[in-house]
């Protein structure tokens, strides 16, 4: 900490301190995206999804008859 200034002396100067811009980091280098990029043909699953949810509910429900009859109903 600097003592007191005499009458005749000028504040200090602060520190030089480079500009904001020459601050700041460099933009990193392009890198191409860690995944592939989705084509533009999509599945008949992902264009209608309630199809796979009817066969879940059909798969189920004769999963529940197959069982159904094996424990003797």
């Amino acid at each position: 900490m600097p003592g007191p200034r005499e009458p005749g002396q000028p504040a200090a100067a602060p520190a030089y301190t480079a500009p904001v811009a020459a601050q700041q980091p460099a933009p990193p280098a392009y890198e191409p995206p860690a995944y592939e990029q989705p084509s533009a043909e999509r599945s008949l699953f992902e264009k209608r999804p309630e199809i796979l949810i009817g066969l879940a509910t059909a798969g189920g429900f004769v999963a529940a008859q197959v069982l159904g009859r094996m424990r003797g109903r």
